[in-house]
């Protein structure tokens, strides 16, 4: 998996230069290098396959169109991911609006053994914030710093924010 933290490659960051130069390759190569790990948070922050893939194309997009304005290219993989938060959180407000006009409840989807009945459960017990800072870390592989860059917040915060969602799941799992 890439990390944050070691900018991205020199190839990438070439990939990333060509793109922005217009080269519609370039930027193909960049999301079959970064599809992956973007689709993977999108199925743990979402919970659901579809919604997941939707934020995800729809986050790929909007960075092919607005990819001119990112200034430093070491920044792509952060600016792509934080891109994916805000697709993943509106895909999120819309569905819960259209669910709560529906009398069905549509299932999670677990794919490749990813997202389980127990992990979906553990994630529920958690708040949006912490939600995604577990997801970024513990699924993702991503150390505080990565995640205070992609979320914009402080490292501290972060650190805060995981240690408190790992003591409400310790709790959970010591009343078992």
């Amino acid at each position: 998996m890439c990390r944050l933290e070691a900018p991205v490659t020199k190839t990438d960051w070439i990939f990333v230069q060509q793109a922005k130069k217009g080269d519609s390759h370039a930027f193909a190569r960049l999301y079959e290098i970064y599809y992956k790990d973007l689709y993977h948070f999108a199925l743990y922050y979402t919970k659901d396959s579809i919604t997941a893939e939707d934020a995800v194309s729809s986050a790929v997009l909007k960075a092919f169109e607005q990819l001119h304005k990112l200034r430093k290219n070491d920044a792509f993989k952060s600016w792509l991911f934080q891109i994916t938060v805000n697709e993943c959180k509106k895909l999120l407000k819309q569905k819960s609006i259209y669910l709560s006009d529906a009398s069905w409840q549509e299932p999670a989807a677990a794919e490749d053994g990813y997202l389980t009945p127990e992990i979906q459960d553990e994630l529920s017990q958690l708040s949006e914030p912490e939600r995604l800072v577990i997801t970024l870390s513990v699924f993702g592989g991503y150390t505080s710093r990565e995640i205070a860059g992609i979320l914009k917040k402080r490292e501290g915060s972060i650190r805060s924010i995981k240690s408190r969602a790992l003591a409400k799941l310790r709790e959970k799992n010591a009343d078992l």
